[in-house]
């Protein structure tokens, strides 16, 4: 007997006020929770580069995932997220204003229980949106445009870290900051290094990269 493998298309949306319009409608299964497990900095890279921890926190992130099987049948599923996410945040303070390395751990999630299929329940998030999450320092990070891509070394895994030039606010007052996002699945979550830094000022990220440490689970 030969057995059809179905392909599997999902989407990650994330969840708006609740009532809103515009999105699929949620099935009335339970929301799934997930917890991720915190992604740290070697305490002695930390030391070398100058970097202290500024924050380690846990935010809450609420999205909805819709998920879709189609083949001989069609099957779909839409379900609301609670996860837990870990984020730690390093700074050092430099002339021009503090560079910020942050650490943003999400967990993935199932959205089908007996199909092997994860989704990182952040995937919606705007670059900009995904920086504003991964640190605490530099707020409203607005007006992004790419500065270019490199590929990088993250946990082990090969990934395209992406380069910006934008607008954030510190101290109250709007700076112009160059900022970086790279992003990969590791165990079962999906860690992202997100810097941000006046610009023209090294944050040092190819070292702190390396530095790296997140448990699988």
């Amino acid at each position: 007997m030969f057995r059809r493998v179905l392909p599997v298309l999902a989407l990650v949306v994330l969840a708006g006020c609740a009532g809103a319009g515009g999105g699929a409608t949620p099935t009335p299964d339970p929301p799934l929770h997930a917890t991720a497990a915190p992604a740290t900095l070697d305490p002695a890279v930390l030391s070398a580069t100058g970097y202290a921890e500024r924050r380690a926190d846990a935010p809450w992130l609420n999205a909805t995932v819709t998920a879709r099987i189609e083949g001989d049948v069609t099957l779909q599923t839409t379900r609301e997220v609670r996860a837990t996410t870990a984020r730690r945040v390093y700074a050092r303070s430099t002339p021009d204003g503090p560079t910020v390395v942050g650490l943003y751990a999400v967990p993935s999630v199932k959205p089908f229980e007996n199909a092997d299929l994860r989704k990182d329940p952040a995937a919606g998030l705007s670059p900009a949106a995904r920086l504003g999450r991964a640190q605490s320092v530099y707020a409203d990070v607005r007006a992004l445009s790419p500065a270019g891509e490199r590929s990088v070394t993250l946990l082990g895994i090969e990934a395209t870290l992406t380069r910006y030039r934008g607008t954030a606010r510190v101290n109250g007052t709007d700076r112009p900051v160059s900022a970086a996002l790279v992003t990969v699945a590791h165990g079962d979550d999906y860690v992202t290094v997100a810097a941000v830094a006046p610009r023209g000022v090294d944050a040092s990220l190819p070292r702190l990269l390396g530095a790296v440490r997140h448990e699988k689970g």
